[in-house]
Formats: C-alpha cells, sequence, structure tokens
C-alpha cells in the first residue's frame, strides 16, 4: 500500500497540533502579567491621579504615553503627558472617562480622543473597554481595563512646573 506525500506531511504535523493544543493559556501568570502581554510596541494610559504637595492634594486626569509599553512597567515616566483634566461639573475630580474625551499633549500638539464603553469600569482586568483615536495620524487604539495600579510617580519639577507631584494609576490601557 503506498501512502501519498500529502497524507504523510498531514501525520508528521500532527503531534506539532496536539502539543500545542495542550498548553495551558493561563499558566501561573499574576492577573497583571497577563494584561501586559495584550500590550503592544506603544501604549496610551489613561490615567487617575493625585496631585501632591505639603499643604494637600487633588484628584486629576491625565494620559500617559509611552512609546515603548516596555517602559511602563516599573514606574518609569511616560515620553509624554497630556495635559491636566478635571471634572469640574462633579467638584474638580476625575474626568468621566465613559465620556468621549478629547485630551490634548501641549508639548507635541496631538489630541487622543477616547471612547470607552458606559460599562467599561466593570469590565474584568485585560478585557475590551474601548476605543481612542490620536489626532496626527488617525492611528486607533483598542483600550483595554488595567487593574489600577500605580503607573509612575513624578516629583518636582514636574511638566506643567507647578510644586505638586504626580502620581498615576493606570485604569485603561489603549494600544
Amino acid at each position: 500500500m503506498k501512502l501519498s506525500t500529502l497524507y504523510l506531511t498531514s501525520l508528521a504535523l500532527l503531534p506539532s497540533f496536539i502539543a500545542a493544543a495542550a498548553v495551558p493559556d493561563a499558566a501561573s501568570r499574576s492577573e497583571e502579567a497577563s494584561v501586559i502581554g495584550k500590550r503592544g510596541p506603544e501604549v496610551n494610559y489613561i490615567a487617575n491621579c493625585n496631585r501632591v504637595n505639603g499643604s494637600g492634594s487633588y484628584q486629576a486626569s491625565y494620559v500617559a504615553w509611552y512609546a515603548n509599553q516596555d517602559n511602563s512597567q516599573n514606574g518609569q515616566w511616560p515620553d509624554s503627558l497630556s495635559n491636566e483634566y478635571r471634572n469640574w461639573g462633579n467638584g474638580g475630580t476625575y474626568l468621566d472617562w465613559t465620556q468621549k474625551q478629547s485630551i490634548y499633549f501641549s508639548g507635541s500638539g496631538v489630541s487622543l480622543y477616547t471612547q470607552l464603553e458606559s460599562w467599561a469600569w466593570s469590565a474584568s482586568t485585560g478585557n475590551y473597554a474601548g476605543t481612542a483615536i490620536r489626532s496626527s495620524d488617525g492611528k486607533k487604539f483598542t483600550c483595554y481595563r488595567d487593574v489600577d495600579r500605580q503607573l509612575f510617580y513624578w516629583s518636582p519639577p514636574v511638566p506643567d512646573g507647578t510644586d505638586r507631584a504626580i502620581q498615576c494609576f493606570a485604569a485603561f490601557y489603549c494600544n
């Protein structure tokens, strides 16, 4: 009995398919590590932050852009930080990120338009939460829920020249 080359080749590849199916997707990684694996080469973090000095603190919202997501995992400062935003309709607290926002980066003249879903805050870590579009080139980013981990702490001098440190927590990431 003669076996065709195609038949033998498909039999030779069968163990590879079986082995690939047997590798568990959720190895013993932390939730945060599995989120990091989904990120791309550049990333925008939608962040809720505290502005702090010796006389007190207040809440503010920012978007932090990193050219390389690997440089956003150990408290590093972003490559570009948006202007500061506050929700004055709610006493100066964080922005309502589930509403469409136009976030401006004064250092580059670029805006990022965010459009998170109404249910974004209840999304599980690493799950889809909405989109964002960069004004300079129209690039569309997909946004995911982050773990509200501390992204960075920036002591004065800070980009806006004030005497207040910026402590930011990653609410969502977009890549």
